[in-house]
């Protein structure tokens, strides 16, 4: 079995080379890392899945007769329960140890610019990095493309839309909410992706009012960077006397346990401090791992009775595991779309240059509750406005949650409004595929 105090020394502290692991069956044995990562990936899997019983032995399944480490991580998930005509395990992963370096961190290499379709044939800026090539010249979300690399942005050319955004250098004539054309060339490069964005303090019939879009859980050191933004941000919002809170999670597709917990903690009412956010629990072999998270009095904690949250089926992970804990504690009301539905985690094992990600843990919350495989549904459904910035008070969610504050009332939707099979097939296609989206789930520090 392995130790959890070396692999979460080695994991959290970066050292390749986990190169050795007792087996559960045999304290005696010592199963060394083969020459082929294919062998190593499997190996772990059978250790610390959390449906490992469900994993043949390494002599049946065969590594070395898959093509490639993540073609038998896409295996293993069909090993997993097989439930409303889908496997559990979604999302079990391997990755090159830079490229998840990078992405854990923050560091992004691209425009800084992401799109979504209106219509055919209006398609908007949906996301801006700010220290991008797209930040810095000034992109907002919002703004209209006309034209991309000399292409029209129509649904019968997303193919070579997608094209153009594989480029390094992508000219682009955009069109501002006021009307007026602005042509820009943005440059792939090096930066800092935000984590948490547009934070400000709305007045609504007198009371405060704490917004701000969250990006990602993740963040250097271990997402210690990113409960240092958090903290900035609560210790601002405290300071003016905020009552209320909207937090938009619409495209955070996970990250650090730890910050998720600091961040139920910095919202959480004082009553809840003490009480379980969130247990993890592994596989039978590995029960000593078990844990719980606890809300904490934090020294920017807001102590609110209520929130709400802004999401899609971007939103995933992490961010669900904090609606989770949220929910036994205080009044959340979700804005949006149904979420992603992923109430599992994992350990990245660092192995030949690589991590893997098998599904290690389930998250529960205070009330024994984690059964969201379908996701968490909303409480008012309301489609993603691409067309105004995040925090602008006239964006459809936030209008939303601002309306609830004001009256009290957001009316129940049960089923969702008609959707355009056409444009939501169109936004599949051009929306970029951020590695980090719906798949990088790391569990709290131990």
């Amino acid at each position: 079995m392995f130790s959890k105090s070396t692999i979460f020394t080695l994991f959290i502290a970066s050292i390749i080379g986990l190169s050795s692991c007792k087996k559960n069956d045999d304290a005696a044995t010592t199963v060394t890392a083969k020459p082929d990562l294919r062998d190593s990936v499997y190996a772990y899997s059978q250790e610390i899945y959390l449906w490992s019983t469900n994993l043949p032995a390494a002599s049946i399944f065969k590594p070395l007769s898959y093509p490639s480490a993540d073609s038998i991580m896409k295996k293993v998930r069909t090993y997993s329960p097989f439930v409303n005509g889908k496997y559990q395990d979604r999302w079990s992963f391997t990755i090159e140890k830079s490229i998840w370096d990078n992405l854990a961190s923050g560091n992004s290499s691209d425009t800084g610019a992401e799109y979504g379709f209106v219509a055919d044939g209006d398609l908007r800026v949906k996301l801006v990095y700010s220290q991008s090539s797209a930040g810095t010249q000034g992109v907002k979300r919002g703004w209209r493309i006309l034209k991309f690399n000399g292409v029209d942005p129509t649904y019968a050319n997303i193919n070579q839309l997608n094209t153009e955004l594989g480029k390094a250098s992508q000219t682009i004539i955009f069109q501002k909410p006021d009307g007026t054309q602005q042509t820009l060339t943005l440059t792939s490069g090096a930066y800092k992706s935000d984590y948490v964005m547009n934070s400000k303090v709305l007045n609504i019939n007198g009371n405060n009012v704490g917004y701000f879009a969250f990006d990602s859980f993740l963040g250097a050191n271990n997402g210690q960077s990113t409960r240092d933004e958090l903290d900035k941000v609560f210790a601002n919002f405290k300071a003016n006397n905020v009552t209320e809170l909207v937090l938009d999670l619409r495209y955070n597709g996970g990250g650090y346990g730890s910050v998720s917990s600091y961040l139920g903690s910095l919202i959480a009412p004082a009553s809840a401090v003490g009480k379980v956010f969130v247990s993890s629990v592994h596989n039978t072999k590995y029960t000593n791992w078990n844990s719980t998270d606890y809300f904490k009095s934090l020294t920017n904690s807001l102590k609110l009775s209520r929130i709400s949250i802004i999401v899609t089926k971007n939103t995933a992970s992490a961010s669900e595991e904090l609606i989770n804990g949220l929910k036994p504690v205080m009044n959340v009301k979700l804005i949006g779309s149904t979420t992603h539905g992923k109430p599992v985690g994992y350990y990245g094992f660092p192995t030949m240059g690589n991590y893997v990600f098998p599904v290690a843990l389930k998250n529960i919350n205070s009330a024994g509750f984690f059964d969201f495989f379908e996701g968490f549904t909303v409480d008012k459904t309301q489609a993603d406005d691409i067309t105004r910035d995040l925090g602008d008070p006239e964006e459809a969610c936030l209008k939303t949650a601002l309306n609830y504050i004001k009256t009290g009332v957001l009316q129940s939707t049960p089923s969702a409004a008609r959707v355009d099979a056409a444009l939501t097939l169109a936004n599949d296609k051009i929306t970029k595929e951020r590695t980090k989206i719906l798949l990088f789930d790391i569990p709290k520090k131990q």
